[in-house]
């Protein structure tokens, strides 16, 4: 994971060197610009939450809209599962999956070939568990507050299509009231298909 975690920040550092050098190509982007984006991913988790459920594949939809001044309003929503540690005690067909719906923004540090940016969303995570333990069953669906931070890098390939990847932190429950949150870090490949007039 720490190799990934460095790739990732080689990547994003040369992007943001690189996409100052390919100005003059005409690919840099001005203006507002609308798009949709579809991407796929995993999460491990860390901490205590990483006991009972390891790790979680799923996908993200989303709508932004760029403005001139190179910041992004985003809004997300999506589907995620996560698989059960084989270390717990869990019994009764457990699952533990996930709806978010998502709003927040990106920073664009540039928008040329390379378009290295920043990211923050928060919203409700729709959170579906079931499972047994010490003979008790849990069935609930809740909403719990979430936030997500992290950094990412798009490269353009023509005017209307990019693909991106992405690194986040994810804390997907905000509530002091549980016996800990669930967090993880998230790696996801997708593409972008900019709306034009």
């Amino acid at each position: 994971m720490k190799k990934i975690s460095i790739l990732f920040l080689i990547i994003l550092s040369f992007s943001g060197i690189y996409s100052q050098d390919v100005s003059d190509m005409g690919i840099n982007q001005t203006g507002d610009q609308r798009f949709v984006t579809v991407q796929g991913f995993i999460i491990n988790s860390i901490g205590e939450f990483k006991e009972a459920w390891k790790s979680a594949g799923g996908f993200y939809i989303g709508y932004g809209k760029i403005s001139a001044s190179d910041w992004a309003l985003v809004l997300q929503t999506g589907y995620f599962n996560f698989t059960r540690n084989s270390g717990n005690t869990y019994t009764g067909d457990p699952s533990f999956h996930v709806i978010p719906l998502m709003i927040g923004g990106r920073y664009y540090i540039a928008r040329n070939l390379f378009q290295p940016f920043l990211l923050a969303m928060s919203g409700v995570n729709i959170i579906s568990e079931r499972y047994t333990l010490d003979g008790k069953v849990t069935d609930h669906t809740v909403g719990k507050l979430a936030f997500q931070v992290g950094a990412g890098v798009g490269l353009e390939l023509s005017e209307n299509l990019a693909v991106e990847i992405a690194g986040k932190y994810n804390s997907h429950t905000i509530d002091p009231s549980s016996l800990y949150n669930m967090t993880g870090l998230e790696y996801g490949l997708g593409v972008i298909w900019y709306l034009h007039p």
